[in-house]
């Protein structure tokens, strides 16, 4: 829950300050002490829940209370909030903030726009708002009757702890009503009295209420949207500050012109708390978000959405329909990669919305002058090779370029379209379909909607038709990525006659589902993707292979080099010239591509392979980092390779990897190993034969492992090893050592850790991190959590400190807040004579669910919510 802190009048959410502050840049530039009225109310505007002016009207901000005071009383509270702020993120969060590094952040967040990193807060603060009040909610099991849930509890709890000024607004605001807000002044009551509340007893104090009335007052409500506005109209004012400095943000740094936008909290419209938020950003001059297309970015418990959207009522309407959308988990999002999406749908934003919008032409590629040639020939061609090598990207640049050369007039992004096949993609979503629309009587109407073929021709023939006679149209572009994956012959239907260029225009047929006359334009184009790892060229249908021209796109190694500022000129080099120079980055690259070379070669002789399933250059593009490298390869490059040899890892290792012995594959459990740089550069090296090849400038030299190649010695190739052992090199061992899900969930539980207490590090070779917090004696701790992903409960150690005031009875029946944890359990007799120790649980995260480790963090969070209550005691 989150940790309130007042001042002054001011209530301070914390751990919202922690988060924000740790994700602050460099603050140089803002060192400033002097008084700032503008870091004043930007800190209180984006930390503070309540103010005094929020006592006479409920919905004011708690920033609206410092037009109450007088300049000296703003500059004399400045510094008192700074200064406890401060002292309070020093001590309960270990942060070593000072006063001045405060007031810096506080300015750095007073700037329009504000930075990146703050933003990035923003976005994963309304998230997890989103994740709580979905967690709330799930207390209530059964929410299609007045039953509580089995942990309704927490939610109580969280009203309870919200200041006891709010209670009292509240309160007052309620008395003397009837009906739902009558029974929200009871709880009120209940609540602030000091009074345990139950889910029986909300379920009594209902149910008396509903006898007073006419009518059965919960219809549309369940228990937990009864309490709902008693918890969300505490935050709602901040959130609504978030909501629109976001969304003034995404319109400024998108670059969207003519745009406001529509902005909705978690309890609106129906005023019934939910896990759902959102931003819409819309022309100016619709009458509503829901008549337009948005720049959209949604708010759920588990996941953001952002990109391009249609309006409700757009929706309805037979229109383009235009949609590109994004998903993604909250906690991944930073606000550089929600704007470059909107950047990427801008154009078809601002032309779909009739205000404007073109594409910037890029540089003329080098296949330009091929492709042109083969598209004027036949209309339609095919990219095709191996994965990786650029089909798509090159599609997509040429057709940009492209419809810049050919285009006399202004260029409109919707001479440019995608679609991706796969297997159930269908006639309907290609040309046309029915879809079934509901009625206000309750009957079905059914109508028909383009699919995106039907669309972009219909855009072409409107150019072709407003083009004079001695002009040139404009040439469209339908851009079909994967288009071996699709039934073709299902999929094209009855204008395959269509495609040849000696019918475009001059031929037509009747549609099947709207019976239109159709014909394809002649200056609609068609470039298709394909990857021959997936399919052969000689297995495309026949009649659709002679109708496209097909371009093969090998891989390209040689280009790998030119993208990066290297200080050698070949691949070879890179790894073999003992240059202090040349940096672990640019060896890492060059070993990766002489194996990458190594590796295709023997692709090419492999039985049931061949060409067609070669390593593509781009999995090595872009890659500006070892890390990125390291990853390029564990996540991208074998997993393809896993793929090729599904099931038979002894072809794999033997046909193609044999020289990496188990440091990339552990040939035994059939698993790709969490390798690091240094691993991976050895095993690249001698993959590709490389004789005497530089070290890498990182870590120590590599020792021999008995079988004639080398590995890194655990201790010397990371920090931990070095003797830096916090929790930040912890991270880094687990990521080393665990798969990624397996790492994720630890970091699950350092995150929360980090939140109810802090972790510690251990001292020795094996890395371990221990969860602790002050409601527990400091030397002891609840949880430790070591390298390979085992989770121990330190009961014992608890116990038996002195200096604890925790009881072994305590513990027991605190510890069964664990049990809902798969495979935890616990034994401890307080009546044995000779051993009272308990039993000590151990448990594997590999071994636990999402669900489990959810559990776990609860687990703990009520232990040591618990704990502190005890010592209280």
């Amino acid at each position: 829950m989150p940790s309130l802190l007042e001042i002054d009048g001011f209530v301070f959410e914390t751990q919202a300050l922690k988060d924000a502050f740790r994700l602050a840049p460099d603050l140089t530039e803002y060192e400033n002490t002097a008084y700032s009225e503008a870091a004043l109310r930007a800190g209180i505007r984006y930390f503070a829940d309540w103010g005094p002016a929020r006592t006479t009207r409920l919905n004011n901000s708690a920033e609206a209370s410092l037009d109450n005071l007088s300049p000296e009383g703003r500059r004399d509270l400045y510094q008192t909030i700074t200064k406890r702020l401060a002292e309070n993120l020093t001590q309960q969060y270990h942060l070593e903030v000072d006063t001045t590094d405060l007031r810096a952040f506080f300015e750095s967040i007073s700037q329009t726009p504000p930075p990146d990193s703050f933003v990035t807060f923003l976005i994963r603060y309304l998230q997890q708002t989103s994740q709580r009040i979905h967690e709330f909610e799930e207390g209530f099991q059964d929410k299609a009757t007045e039953d509580c849930g089995s942990n309704p509890g927490r939610f109580f709890e969280a009203i309870r702890r919200l200041p006891g000024r709010y209670h009292k607004v509240k309160t007052d605001q309620y008395e003397g009503d009837e009906s739902i807000n009558g029974v929200r002044y009871l709880v009120l009551q209940s609540l602030t009295s000091g009074e345990t509340l139950t889910s029986e007893k909300l379920g009594t104090l209902l149910a008396n209420e509903n006898e007073r009335q006419d009518t059965n007052i919960m219809v549309g409500y369940t228990q937990f949207t009864v309490l709902g506005q008693l918890y969300f109209d505490y935050y709602k004012p901040r959130l609504n500050i978030y909501l629109e400095e976001l969304a003034n943000y995404f319109i400024g740094k998108a670059e969207v012109e003519d745009s406001t936008a529509h902005t909705v909290n978690h309890s609106e419209p129906r005023h019934q708390l939910n896990d759902f938020a959102w931003i819409a950003i819309h022309p100016e001059d619709s009458e509503s978000q829901t008549d337009a297309y948005q720049l959209y970015l949604g708010f759920k418990s588990e996941q953001l959405s952002y990109g391009l959207a249609i309006g409700e009522d757009l929706r309805q309407q037979d229109s383009k329909r235009v949609r590109d959308i994004d998903v993604a988990s909250g906690s991944n999002v930073t606000a550089k990669r929600i704007i470059s999406k909107f950047k990427t749908v801008r154009d078809s934003y601002h032309t779909l919305n009739d205000i404007g919008g073109v594409i910037e032409p890029p540089e003329k590629p080098e296949i330009a002058d091929v492709v042109q040639r083969q598209l004027e020939a036949k209309k339609q061609v095919v990219f095709y090779g191996p994965p990786g090598t650029g089909k798509t990207y090159e599609a997509k640049r040429f057709a940009e370029w492209w419809i810049h050369q050919q285009t006399e007039a202004g260029v409109s992004s919707n001479q440019i379209r995608s679609v991706t096949f796969h297997p159930s993609f269908s006639y309907e979503d290609f040309l046309e379909g029915l879809t079934a629309d509901a009625t206000t009587s309750g009957g079905v109407t059914y109508r028909i909607k383009s699919g995106v073929l039907k669309e972009i021709a219909v855009d072409a023939e409107s150019a072709l038709n407003a083009t004079d006679e001695d002009a040139t149209p404009p040439p469209f572009v339908l851009i079909i990525d994967e288009i071996n994956r699709g039934n073709l012959a299902q999929i094209f239907g009855e204008i395959i006659t269509l495609l040849e260029a000696d019918k475009r225009g001059e031929f037509d047929v009747e549609l099947a589902h709207s019976g239109e006359t159709f014909t394809l334009p002649p200056n609609l184009y068609v470039i298709g993707t394909m990857n021959t790892a997936d399919q052969s060229i000689a297995l495309v249908d026949t009649a659709l292979r002679r109708r496209f021209r097909f371009i093969d796109f090998p891989p390209s190694l040689d280009i790998v080099f030119s993208q990066y500022e290297t200080e050698t000129s070949t691949a070879t080099e890179a790894v073999s010239q003992h240059y202090d120079v040349v940096s672990a980055h640019e060896r890492l690259l060059g070993a990766s591509i002489l194996a990458v070379e190594t590796l295709n070669e023997r692709i090419l002789d492999a039985a049931q392979l061949g060409k067609g399933k070669q390593i593509g250059h781009t999995y090595l593009l872009n890659q500006k980092s070892t890390a990125d490298v390291v990853d390029a390869w564990r996540y991208d490059i074998l997993p393809q390779l896993e793929e090729y040899y599904f099931g038979q890892f002894t072809r794999l290792r033997d046909e193609l990897l044999t020289e990496t012995n188990n440091r990339l594959i552990d040939w035994d459990s059939e698993r790709i190993q969490a390798f690091d740089a240094s691993t991976l550069y050895s095993s690249l090296c001698d993959l590709a034969g490389i004789e005497n090849p530089a070290p890498l400038p990182e870590g120590a030299k590599p020792i021999p492992d008995g079988s004639g190649s080398t590995v890194q010695k655990e201790s010397a190739k990371d920090a931990w090893g070095t003797g830096e052992r916090t929790p930040e090199t912890f991270r880094q061992r687990v990521q080393q050592r665990l798969d990624d899900d397996s790492a994720q969930k630890i970091y699950r539980i350092l995150d929360a850790g980090e939140e109810l207490g802090w972790l510690e590090g251990g001292r020795g070779e094996t890395a371990r991190v221990m969860i602790k917090s002050k409601a527990i004696d400091p030397t002891g701790a609840p949880l430790r959590i070591g390298q390979d992903g085992e989770i121990e409960f330190e009961w014992n150690y608890i116990r038996n400190r002195d200096s604890n005031p925790l009881t072994g009875e305590f513990i027991d029946e605190t510890a069964s807040a664990f049990d809902e944890v798969n495979g935890y359990s616990h034994e401890w007799d307080p009546e044995a004579e000779e051993n009272r120790e308990f039993s000590k649980p151990q448990l594997s995260v590999s071994d636990l669910s999402a669900d489990d480790i959810t559990a776990l963090i609860d687990g703990l969070q009520y232990f040591i919510e618990q704990a502190d209550a005890f010592e209280d005691d």
